[in-house]
């Protein structure tokens, strides 16, 4: 038996596609020097040597992952998106407005004056910016026909150049990205790790190692004690105030009895308390106070977890860390934060936003208490409601096809527009109200990132067949005006957060690299600066980004 594997790939598109998408994962894996080819590039370049040969998929495959990626976009940036407007906001939003602008207009002149065909400026800009939604939006501006197409050009010879344009200057925009990151601190003379541990100690984040989960101090455990003479005939409170340190009584043995722990119980000599406190307080009630241990199987008899829990309550948005006094209250201990999907320094004075994900372990029960207290426990929502999430879709749509006519020209958010504002309104309002549109994060990571690679593939393969023709007419001019969108908005974003907004240079760069969505170029500088802290600005500005710049290819098209 033969097989024709040529035969078969043509005839076959589920098989090429998730050939594609295998084979880019792997070339993901890639490392040049020390940057990583990652998934992205990845599968755009398998996607772009087999359309060179004529492979296709079915057009439909882009609209459905490009629908699933920039509404999955807007699910992530919602539940954060009106907290971050509200806290630091205009620093972000202004760093995020001055990045943007600055690459589109590099773009526009470039176009205007090499005389691009239309949709190279357009695939310049998302590429040498390494921003997937410009794309998005760009090509959206011409399905919708928003985009100014000239007369006896058809939309699908601007969309492959958009598309061929992306192709040709996403490397080089990610490895510009990553190398100015990684060599204009050293070239400016710059001590990361100094400035990040100066903020740092600014902004209180010195008080302890809490991102140190298995430190003495963060590791819960259950001990149980005897009642000395010392401690009989005070209440509970009583001797819980005289420990002065963060511990919880969890029951109480009497006799043959379990009682609960009652603040207003009167101990007795011979009770014996079971308390949840660190590691490091177990060791002091022995050695400073001489408390006796007991193994009390019964008293014993209860389970340490983590959980993952989403803050949303009003009384808990905008307060610190320190506030929720966790171990003294609740006998629990935060142990990680993510926000907008990237972990931040978890520290005392660490303002809480509505969205965040506070990594908790303590005991089962209390960890529920406490998740109602401040939000809900992310784990215990399982299923998805795509009853909201294909309505989120179709209003989303419907709100693209929605057009201003001003002095002549169609002015409306396009189909990319509308289903990131969709997804925003949805996160938000699923944030407030967690039975409404419920997206979990492991679901919404995986309808986001599958989105993203079947748009990549779609890219490739329809660019595949035009990339020599685009290399050999415009390749290397496009290529060097790539050069330049992906570091001048750099160095005019830089002085202007330094000189205008006087922002710490780590915070900056952080910031930097998330008005340029460049996640390895964050993970670059905190490399460099030791420390989370950039990760505080990548998440403020990278919201704000995402936004801006799906806009900006809507824009760039009806130029």
């Amino acid at each position: 038996m033969e097989i024709d594997v040529f035969e078969l790939l043509k005839n076959n598109g589920m098989l090429l596609l998730f050939l594609v998408i295998g084979l880019g994962y792997l070339l993901g894996n890639l490392k040049i020097g020390q940057i990583a080819v990652g998934p992205t590039i990845g599968v755009l370049l398998a996607a772009l040597v087999f359309g060179h040969y004529n492979f296709e998929i079915p057009t439909g495959v882009g609209s459905f992952g490009f629908a699933l990626f920039i509404f999955s976009v807007g699910l992530q940036a919602g539940p954060g998106f009106f907290s971050a407007l509200r806290e630091d906001g205009p620093k972000y939003i202004s760093l995020a407005v001055v990045v943007a602008l600055t690459g589109f207009v590099i773009s526009w002149i470039a176009a205007k004056l090499l005389q691009f065909e239309p949709g190279f400026g357009a695939g310049l800009l998302a590429g040498g910016l390494t921003s997937t939604p410009t794309l998005v939006g760009a090509q959206d501006a011409v399905n919708a026909g928003l985009a100014h197409i000239p007369a006896g050009m058809a939309a699908e010879v601007v969309l492959n150049n958009i598309n061929v344009g992306y192709a040709l200057t996403y490397l080089v925009g990610t490895i510009m990205v990553i190398l100015v990151v990684s060599y204009a601190p050293k070239y400016m003379q710059l001590n990361l790790e100094a400035m990040a541990h100066t903020y740092a100690q600014e902004k209180g984040m010195l008080s302890n190692k809490r991102n140190r989960v298995t430190t003495a101090d963060t590791l819960p455990l259950i001990r149980a004690y005897k009642v000395t003479e010392a401690g009989s005939g005070k209440t509970m409170e009583q001797r819980a105030a005289e420990l002065t340190v963060p511990a919880i009584a969890l029951r109480v043995r009497r006799g043959n009895k379990l009682l609960e722990a009652d603040p207003e119980l009167v101990l007795e000599q011979g009770d014996v308390v079971s308390l949840i406190a660190s590691l490091s307080v177990h060791q002091w009630a022995r050695e400073k106070m001489g408390l006796e241990e007991v193994l009390d199987t019964e008293l014993l008899n209860y389970r340490i977890n983590a959980h993952e829990i989403v803050v949303l309550d009003q009384r808990i948005v905008g307060k610190r860390l320190s506030e929720l006094k966790l171990p003294k209250t609740h006998g629990c201990f935060a142990s990680a934060l993510t926000r907008a999907g990237v972990e931040l320094p978890l520290t005392d004075e660490v303002l809480l936003l509505k969205g965040d994900r506070l990594h908790v372990v303590g005991e089962e029960t209390r960890l529920r208490e406490l998740g109602g207290i401040l939000g809900y426990i992310e784990e215990e929502v399982e299923e998805t409601d795509l009853v909201t999430f294909s309505f989120g879709i179709c209003f989303g749509v419907l709100l693209g096809l929605v057009t201003l006519k001003i002095a002549g020209i169609s002015i409306g958010l396009g189909t990319a527009g509308g289903l990131l504002l969709s997804g925003i309104t949805i996160g938000y309002l699923s944030s407030l109200y967690p039975t409404f549109g419920r997206v979990p994060a492991p679901a919404q990571y995986l309808l986001k990132e599958l989105g993203l690679m079947l748009l990549m593939a779609s890219i490739g393969l329809n660019a595949g067949s035009g990339i020599i023709e685009g290399l050999t007419s415009v390749g290397p001019a496009i290529i060097i005006c790539a050069l330049f969108i992906a570091t001048v908005p750099l160095i005019i974003g830089y002085l202007f957060g330094r000189q205008v907004l006087k922002l710490n240079p780590v915070l900056l760069l952080g910031s930097l690299t998330g008005a340029m969505t460049s996640t390895p170029a964050l993970s670059i500088i905190s490399q460099a600066a030791k420390s989370n802290v950039p990760a505080i600005g990548y998440a403020g500005s990278y919201t704000f980004a995402n936004v801006l710049l799906t806009f900006g290819g809507t824009i760039m098209m009806m130029l």
